[in-house]
């Protein structure tokens, strides 16, 4: 990620969203506000930037972005989609269960706390990310009813540590029942950039807590990728510079996360979310090789 630009891949998450959410079989799976949300940012990136998401999802151009994606890494919008959702309905039944507290690292241009900000007045919605990207989302918020409850937190995590820069925001509770959300995140970190995430994490949550988060699984060749990317998506995230750094087996899932006093609550792979989410939608492309985890202590 350049220093001064927001980040491509949050754009990308963004214009995806609309995307499937102009979908006639799946765009019921992008929740509601989700899209206007998602435009809003790009449109704080800019103006052109949005024009040409709003192109793209219209019926006569939506050709060009699935060629795209068969010549990347075929379902990976919708993927993008019902990680999202996997996500948010983990958060919506941790709240239910007496969390006060929603943060999540490197938010990007997601939409979740604006829009469950309004419905639970009573939890706590923070976001972290780097200065560039968090720039365009505050200048979305600002033409939008962001709610009083969600909280942004400029800080590059490369630079600053985690535990420092919540220590350093007010609206952060350590005595909070909290859900630290970090998706798609780690696999742009090295082993040890990750290791030091989650000991922040144990560090910041000293009471019952959970971690919901996304792991690229190794493919058969031992690559941290999207198990069914062709070779053009390799030379695309080294143009993006984001390339994919770390990854873990889910054969060593429960033992990673009890190394930091946590235990596997729920696990979700795309066949997991295409048996939850597509079983009336035919069977379209979906992205494999990346797994969601929610954990707790």
């Amino acid at each position: 990620m350049r220093a001064d630009r927001p980040s491509t891949t949050a754009a990308l998450v963004a214009a995806g969203t609309m995307f499937v959410a102009r979908d006639a079989r799946l765009g019921h799976l992008v929740p509601e506000d989700a899209e206007a949300w998602s435009a809003r940012c790009l449109h704080a990136v800019s103006a052109g930037r949005l024009a040409v998401a709003r192109a793209l999802s219209q019926r006569g151009l939506r050709w060009a972005p699935r060629l795209a994606e068969r010549l990347s890494v075929p379902g990976l919008l919708l993927h993008f989609v019902l990680r999202k959702r996997w996500i948010e309905e983990a958060v919506r039944a941790l709240i239910q269960n007496g969390c006060e507290q929603v943060v999540v690292i490197g938010a990007g241009f997601d939409t979740l706390g604006v829009r469950l900000g309004p419905e639970f007045p009573h939890v706590g919605f923070i976001e972290i990310d780097h200065p560039a990207t968090q720039a365009a989302k505050r200048r979305a918020l600002a033409h939008g009813a962001a709610p009083a409850n969600l909280h942004l937190v400029t800080a590059d995590l490369a630079r600053v540590d985690l535990a420092h820069a919540l220590d350093n925001t007010p609206a952060y509770r350590r005595d909070a029942f909290s859900v630290f959300v970090v998706e798609g995140v780690l696999m742009y970190l090295p082993p040890a950039e990750v290791d030091a995430v989650f000991a922040a994490l144990r560090t910041l949550q000293p009471r019952a807590g959970a971690v919901v988060f996304t792991v690229m699984e190794p493919a058969a060749d031992g690559v941290a990728r999207f198990h069914n990317a062709t070779p053009l998506v390799r030379r695309l995230l080294a143009a993006w510079n984001e390339p994919f750094a770390s990854m873990l087996p889910r054969g060593e899932v429960e033992r990673f996360v009890g190394r930091w006093g946590l235990r596997v609550d729920a696990l979700a792979d795309s066949a997991v979310l295409r048996a939850r989410y597509l079983s009336s939608a035919g069977s379209p492309a979906l992205a494999r090789g990346e797994l969601l985890v929610l954990a707790t202590r």
